[in-house]
């Protein structure tokens, strides 16, 4: 299968939006965004516009500012040089950004329980999309993170695996779609029942 640099990284082709023809893209209520559209989410705001997706495809780039935010956070966190009230504040936000994570990932997954009516037969996933797509924004800024880091061939890097990481996931979001458009998996709805505190 080919590939396309798209997002800043080479992902499935058949992931990416249709280059010609953007109304294929936007079916029926029933269908999924493709991880093409996702990844672009987590770096272009205009592609939560599209009116069918918006839900999920703002909330996936909320999550991937998120990760963003909590890579930072936990680089803090883990500095020898930093004095506890600097490693206890850092902590303190990675609870919030978890919170706020859960609540994005329970967005999209109640987006999804409202298009997906007809769960179909199918066996069981093992987590639901919001929870995939949340890997793929870890996995996304992973990536970011690491490039920047390491510069011409990164094929044995830890950027490279990364890389190789982030491409896997997609193309196994995009089977998952494809396999729950055709009844054979079904998402469960489930909901995140971690704690990070009190909501004030």
């Amino acid at each position: 299968m080919s590939d396309k640099l798209f997002g800043g990284f080479i992902v499935p082709l058949d992931a990416a939006p249709h280059p010609t023809n953007p109304q294929r893209q936007v079916g029926g209520p029933d269908l999924l965004p493709t991880a093409g559209l996702i990844v672009d989410s987590f770096q272009d705001s205009s592609a939560s516009l599209m009116s069918v997706w918006q839900v999920p495809l703002r909330a996936s780039r909320r999550l991937a500012a998120h990760h963003d935010d909590q890579w930072s956070a936990e680089l803090i966190s883990r500095d020898p040089r930093a004095d506890d009230h600097v490693v206890a504040a850092a902590k303190r936000s990675i609870d919030l950004l978890n919170r706020v994570r859960v609540d994005l990932v329970t967005e999209i997954d109640t987006w999804v329980d409202r298009v997906l009516r007809d769960l179909g037969t199918g066996p069981l996933h093992t987590e639901t999309i919001g929870s995939v797509v949340d890997r793929l924004a870890i996995a996304w800024v992973r990536c970011q993170h690491l490039t920047d880091h390491e510069r011409g061939d990164s094929g044995d890097t830890p950027a490279g695996s990364a890389a190789r990481q982030f491409q896997e996931l997609a193309r196994a979001y995009d089977d998952l779609v494809q396999d729950v458009r055709e009844g054979r998996r079904r998402i469960p709805r489930w909901r995140a029942l971690k704690n990070y505190g009190e909501r004030r």
